[in-house]
């Protein structure tokens, strides 16, 4: 495994943070206010300036609906194992119709390989 760079985790986390930020409709005031940090903190952190405290992390990570493994996701080997638990996640989140059409597809899929 080669040494991942200080530069290269803080710009993976502030681009992962600020997809799911962008994706939820958020702005970084807003992000910013519910995380009681100044907005300059909130950039710094989704332009990957700095990582901000693990406090900050964990707060972004509620706010957002997101987990630390999604926001370190691309700096890990075990991807698979973190794909697995986010799509376990979203799983939960779905209505009986919703998984019935998902459970579906996984058996269309295991068929059509």
């Amino acid at each position: 495994m080669a040494v991942i760079e200080n530069e290269d985790i803080l710009k993976v986390i502030g681009s992962r943070i600020q997809d799911a930020r962008r994706e939820k409709g958020y702005t970084q005031e807003y992000v910013a206010e519910e995380i009681q940090k100044s907005v300059d903190t909130y950039r710094g952190i989704e332009n990957g300036r700095s990582v901000g405290s693990l406090e900050s992390l964990l707060n972004i990570c509620n706010v957002l609906g997101i987990t630390l493994d999604y926001i370190c996701a691309d700096l890990l080997n075990n991807k698979g194992e973190i794909l697995d638990n986010k799509l376990y996640e979203d799983f939960q989140r779905l209505d009986l119709k919703e998984k019935g059409l998902i459970n579906n597809m996984i058996e269309y899929l295991k068929k059509n390989k």
